[in-house]
């Protein structure tokens, strides 16, 4: 089986809101510099589409990602990771609504039958900070930047309005030695012209992943809060993904199995699942008629191709553990052979920091 591979990416999110914002993916959330209250976030959500492929650099991810916060700032910043600069894309909501309805219908099902299983971009020369590109989307504002010099990240985002980011080196500087850059989002100046509650839709963003057949989840940036924090995770690739076969499986980063699809012997096998056209395809017929957003989605973006859904999930998790990782979260397929070592956890590939040493 061949799975999908990821890129990283560090993402800025600050958005003036009225009402708590519903949501969430990784990262480390920001209050505006006058905001001497807690503003923490307590649960990360996130759809993720993996293509993996061949050789190094193949791998392309859509990371569709909502947050998740408790406070009463009207304004807050985001930081979290990613490897290369991707392209940003407003998404609709009900994407979420309608895989937690799917996902919770087919666990029912189970209960009662049986069935069988970026390219990288060049910094300028001479820049603390680099703004590699910006541009409105929705109701934000979005610029892409990165850091070349330790504490510029900081500066960057104090000139903005927002505090720094405290006691952060570690990570913010595992990610300028990676050359990761930070997607930052504000509230754009025509959406605050109004003076309303903003719509705060999910961002999509699409990136090269620079390996093959890891799919990246960014994690040490939720670290330097202090509350713990759930996340949800729906995973698209082309395989079932590793769990606890060896030492890359995602049950040993403290994640958990919710649902997975399988093949039921109307389908063919080990080809996933036509999500563009579910009323064609005889395992998702059924409740084809339930993801009209889904559909659309893929439609829109992956016409034709084939995935297996993951959903899993993790409980409570500590941002002084997850701040201890070497690396953020990677997933790899589920290759039968348990001494087979996913080609991105190799020395020398992209996601190869947590094994290449002796594991805590």
């Amino acid at each position: 089986m061949h799975g999908i591979a990821s890129l990283a990416l560090v993402a800025c999110f600050a958005a003036t809101v009225h009402v708590p914002i519903p949501g969430a993916l990784d990262g480390k959330v920001m209050p505006p510099r006058n905001y001497e209250g807690s503003l923490e976030e307590k649960a990360q959500e996130a759809i993720v589409v993996f293509h993996g492929g061949d050789k190094e650099g193949t791998g392309v991810e859509d990371l569709v990602i909502k947050i998740s916060v408790q406070g009463s700032a009207k304004s807050f910043g985001w930081v979290v990771p990613f490897p290369s600069r991707p392209e940003v894309h407003r998404e609709d909501p009900r994407l979420f609504e309608e895989l937690f309805d799917y996902v919770e219908r087919r666990r029912a099902r189970a209960r009662t039958t049986k069935g069988k299983w970026g390219e990288l971009e060049a910094a300028a020369e001479g820049k603390a900070v680099d703004v590699l590109s910006r541009k409105v989307v929705g109701e934000f504002d979005v610029a892409v930047v990165r850091e070349n010099e330790a504490g510029a990240l900081n500066q960057w985002l104090e000139k903005e309005g927002f505090k720094p980011l405290a006691d952060a080196e570690d990570v913010v500087g595992f990610y300028r030695q990676k050359r990761y850059v930070f997607a930052c989002i504000k509230v754009s100046a025509a959406a605050l012209e109004n003076d309303r509650a903003i719509d705060v839709h999910p961002l999509r963003f699409t990136f090269r992943t620079g390996g093959r057949d890891g799919i990246y989840f960014p994690m040490k940036m939720t670290g330097l809060q202090t509350e713990p924090f759930d996340v949800n995770l729906y995973v698209f690739s082309s395989a079932w993904l590793n769990d606890s076969l060896n030492k890359y499986g995602y049950v040993h980063r403290g994640f958990r199995l919710r649902f997975r699809d399988y093949d039921s012997p109307k389908c063919e096998a080990n080809v996933g699942k036509t999500w563009s056209s579910p009323g064609d395809d005889a395992y998702l017929s059924p409740l084809a008629s339930r993801l009209p957003t889904v559909t659309s989605f893929f439609q829109k973006l992956h016409p034709g191709e084939r995935y297996y859904l993951t959903n899993l999930y993790a409980r409570a998790m500590r941002p002084q553990d997850v701040r201890q990782w070497r690396d953020d979260l990677w997933l790899f397929p589920y290759y039968t052979d348990k001494e087979h070592v996913p080609y991105d956890a190799r020395p020398g590939a992209c996601a190869a920091e947590t094994w290449t040493k002796t594991d805590k």
